[in-house]
């Protein structure tokens, strides 16, 4: 009876551990509980590649592919809108510039067309719009390798140009040693930076893994933000960055599978060698280069000890941001996701940590790229790209993109009619200066004519030059100040 009674107990508490033991592995495997801020800083640092909970989710992968393989229609914008934040109130030469900018504001191009990227073929009516009733359109129209263009205001028909056999049309131009000219101008595909398992697995152990593994524990924190989401924080200081880096160098110093790797990546962007004036200079590196470097790290003095932090934020267990900040420089990369849309924002911030005036912390300088994806999902998806420079106390420049696609109709996109085309390729080098001279002559006429409609001084071109030009005329609040006062 006892003995049946002692296995009945031992049989429970083996159950209890088991169960208590599963409970455990969830905890600590299925949950960030027990985990230290070192692996859980390493966990969502790896998961910004995952497809579920990572950075670029599933859903963009598919809508990526979607939009290279399936035919659709498009309409969309370009603007660039820039905003004068310095007092020019006392400055009748910044208020004139600001006006001359404001042209550049108005100013915005539209187009509509269809894209069938498997096909190759893209056709697009395009307009550069100066007010509501001044603008300069124009077709725009691709297939295969040949690219061309038409407007009323030179001829019915596309002039095109074929990308193929460039270095017989360059000698047309009048170029004499065209050798070094590409025949096809096409992407370059760097062969080279395609990592194999055995280099990638090469790389994690030899490397990645050492250097984490050296990283003491208390260089790990975390934060957890009003949202509910938590920044997990890698601290170090140049010092330990410079030891970090001095490591690796001298583990690569001996490594041949890598030393072979990055001068096959050399030799394919530059060649065997590189041409220095006169004289050739071989571009690959070995061992000795190597170890020539470290000498150098290791000679040079730190005198000032800065801190870097690298943060990786995780909001219910999706990693969503990454960051990177040392003394005065802050870059971040955040992505949002909903059921129906994706979202990317790329920040840097600058700031003048010597100006006493604000605390040590006067902004100098932000930059931000802000790409958005709304009705992924769907066949009606727009994109929205945002370019901002911001310059406190001075300027803000956006550029905008818009572009809304239409998939699931059908696209239909003729090829080029060879009677109402003219191929520059195919014509006779004199045809071609005589054609290229006459299309100068005419689209300067006819700007001049649309800029004398809407009062912009034609010796300054186009309003689009203040696109380019806008946040010079305000690159320093000071500058203007300084006019102001010599008055």
């Amino acid at each position: 009876m006892k003995k049946k009674m002692l296995l009945t107990v031992i049989i429970v508490l083996v159950v209890l551990l088991i169960l208590a033991g599963g409970a455990f592995a969830y905890i600590y495997y299925g949950t960030d509980l027990l985990k230290t801020n070192k692996e859980l800083f390493s966990k969502y640092i790896v998961q910004m590649g995952d497809a579920e909970n990572g950075i670029f989710p599933a859903v963009f992968e598919e809508y990526v592919n979607k939009r290279e393989s399936s035919p659709y229609t498009n309409n969309g914008s370009f603007t660039v809108n820039t905003d004068v934040l310095a007092d020019i109130s006392t400055d009748q030469t910044a208020q004139q510039m600001a006006i001359l900018v404001n042209y550049g504001n108005n100013t915005n191009i539209t187009f509509s067309g269809k894209v069938d990227n498997i096909n190759n073929k893209v056709e697009q009516d395009i307009a550069i719009n100066y007010s509501d009733t001044v603008s300069l359109p124009f077709k725009y129209k691709q297939v295969g390798d040949v690219y061309g263009i038409q407007s009323d205001i030179l001829s019915p028909s596309y002039i095109s140009v074929e990308n193929n056999n460039l270095q017989a049309l360059f000698q047309k131009l009048g170029v004499t040693d065209v050798t070094t000219l590409p025949n096809k101008i096409e992407p370059q595909v760097i062969e080279a930076l395609q990592f194999t398992d055995e280099e990638l697995a090469h790389i994690s152990v030899q490397y990645i893994v050492p250097m984490y593994e050296g990283l003491a524990e208390d260089k790990f924190s975390k934060v957890e933000n009003s949202d509910g989401s938590v920044r997990y924080v890698l601290t170090l200081t140049n010092a330990e960055l410079k030891s970090i880096f001095v490591n690796m160098l001298q583990t690569l110093s001996t490594d041949t599978m890598m030393i072979n790797k990055i001068n096959s990546i050399l030799t394919e962007v530059y060649g065997l060698e590189s041409i220095q004036g006169s004289q050739t200079q071989n571009i690959t590196i070995t061992g000795a280069d190597i170890q020539e470097l470290i000498d150098s790290l290791n000679s040079s003095q730190i005198t000032e000890i800065i801190n870097f932090e690298i943060g990786v934020t995780q909001n219910r267990g999706r990693t969503n941001k990454i960051d990177l900040s040392a003394e005065g420089l802050t870059i971040e990369f955040i992505a949002e996701q909903t059921s129906s849309s994706v979202a990317y924002t790329f920040n840097v911030n600058a700031t003048d940590v010597t100006d006493e005036n604000t605390s040590g912390m006067a902004e100098l300088m932000n930059f931000s790229i802000e790409m958005s994806y709304e009705g992924i999902n769907t066949n009606n998806v727009t994109e929205t790209f945002n370019v901002i420079i911001d310059m406190p106390d001075s300027f803000s420049t956006t550029y905008s993109f818009n572009n809304t696609l239409n998939f699931g109709t059908p696209v239909e996109i003729a090829d080029f009619d060879t009677a109402n085309t003219v191929k520059i390729n195919d014509l006779p080098a004199e045809q071609i200066e005589s054609l290229v001279t006459q299309i100068a002559y005419i689209i300067a006429q006819t700007n001049t004519t649309q800029m004398i409609q809407i009062d912009f001084p034609t010796d300054l071109g186009n309003p689009m030059i203040m696109w380019i030009m806008a946040p010079y005329l305000f690159e320093s609040s000071s500058t203007i100040q300084q006019a102001a006062d010599a008055q």
